[in-house]
């Protein structure tokens, strides 16, 4: 190799070592919102952080109108006018509410439209997390096209804790539904419809879990105690599998017609709450 060639080599090793020791620019982090009191009936388009709770004695509460956004509520409350309106409104993809209580709506948090006839219904989606919704006519909702997936929260003291309707998607993880006259509904929904995992459905009056014409639920790892019915349902489908039902007035009712299917399969049961009307699996 003559004196030029390797000049020019060593040229080369030298600037690749340099470029391979540069690290890439770190992406800057989101930046934390301040803390800020919104109006009632505000749309949000970016991501709010409470300063103090958001009391609304007449109206609405917030619309979440922007993909991605969080509402964290920062340990405040957000409060409706006793059985009216709706706390929070999902009107974008992927959102975020979090950290608080929100209490005294007609619905607290709801994802999807009410009316199946929408020719385009929007595809809204929304994780909740980390609160207490507590005394509304319903707790959650995800109606036509909406997507709610509720994680480490608690549902209390509603007609209804949670529901889903009109290919709906109410997801349940680790979550306490206590308190309401049914703790969980589904009806006109997929096998996707109503999900529970790790969660406790308990000392709801009517039934833990519940739901009308083509519902759909998939219950497992759970626990069913102390309500109504552990299950009740009526022409629809469902499985409870690897799960507890404790000391219900009944564990399982309903009435199912050809094509419904009820899988109780590895689940235990006290003795109240019996006979059962469904045949039951053991653990293989």
């Amino acid at each position: 190799m003559n004196g030029r060639a390797a000049t020019w080599s060593t040229a080369v090793v030298a600037a690749a070592t340099v470029l391979t020791a540069t690290p890439a620019a770190a992406a800057a982090p989101a930046a934390v919102p301040r803390p800020s009191t919104p109006a009632c009936g505000a749309v949000l388009t970016s991501s709010v952080r409470l300063a103090s709770d958001v009391v609304c004695p007449t109206g609405g509460g917030l619309t979440l109108a922007a993909d991605g956004i969080e509402l964290n509520l920062n340990g405040h409350r957000l409060v409706g006018p006793g059985g009216q309106g709706r706390g929070v409104v999902v009107a974008a993809r992927d959102a975020v509410v979090r950290n608080g209580t929100i209490t005294g709506w007609g619905t607290g948090v709801e994802a999807g439209p009410d009316d199946p006839s929408v020719d385009t219904p929007p595809a809204v989606s929304a994780t909740l997390r980390g609160l207490r919704v507590d005394r509304n006519t319903t707790g959650v909702r995800a109606g036509w096209e909406g997507a709610l997936s509720v994680r480490d929260t608690w549902i209390t003291g509603g007609g209804r804790g949670g529901e889903s309707f009109f290919d709906g998607v109410l997801r349940l993880d680790h979550s306490v539904v206590s308190g309401n006259g049914i703790g969980l509904f589904s009806f006109s929904v997929g096998w996707d419809g109503l999900v529970v995992r790790d969660s406790v459905l308990r000392e709801n009056s009517s039934a833990g879990l519940a739901c009308g014409q083509d519902g759909h639920y998939d219950v497992a790892r759970s626990t069913l105690q102390r309500n109504g019915s552990g299950v009740d349902a009526f022409e629809c489908s469902g499985r409870v599998v690897d799960s507890r039902f404790v000391w219900n007035d009944r564990h399982v009712t309903g009435f199912l017609v050809d094509g419904d299917v009820m899988e109780l399969r590895c689940n235990t049961y006290t003795r109240d709450g019996s006979p059962l009307e469904f045949p039951v699996t053991p653990c293989s």
